[in-house]
């Protein structure tokens, strides 16, 4: 119940600055980060082990945004790195999925209802809030 509310409020607070500014601030990501390796090295080795291989997505979204000169932002990179160390692998790659999902469906009803154009840039961290707001209360209420 914890480690929820702390992505939450993480998630919350990376959501603001993306959508006001276009934004992800260190000052923000470094707290979150360290408390989420603080967590895992006193969980014991399989929670360590768990959190450094929750990181790969957020690693590799980092690389594209390289690759792609900056057409995924470098933020959403390093928030889903934060959000691995708690998820762990399987957990943020379901999280970057379902975002994903969300953000499409969104873009394509703006599309067709707004008229906006394919290129239109978007804020990705408030989808990431949305999916994990979904996924939590799915999983709570999951028979």
């Amino acid at each position: 119940m914890i480690l929820s509310i702390l992505i939450t409020v993480f998630l919350l607070l990376c959501s603001y600055t993306d959508i006001r500014n276009n934004e992800i601030y260190l000052k923000v990501l470094l707290p979150f980060f360290l408390a989420g390796v603080i967590i895992a090295a006193a969980s014991g080795p399989e929670a360590v082990i768990a959190a450094l291989t929750g990181t790969a997505a957020g690693i590799a979204l980092l690389i594209i945004s390289r690759i792609t000169k900056g057409a995924i932002g470098e933020g959403d990179g390093l928030i889903l790195v934060v959000t691995g160390i708690f998820l762990g692998f399987s957990e943020n790659l379901r999280l970057l999925t379902f975002a994903l999902f969300l953000s499409a469906l969104f873009s394509v009803g703006a599309m067709i209802l707004k008229g906006w154009k394919k290129d239109r840039e978007l804020p990705f961290v408030p989808f990431l809030l949305a999916a994990f707001l979904i996924i939590k209360i799915g999983d709570r209420y999951y028979i």
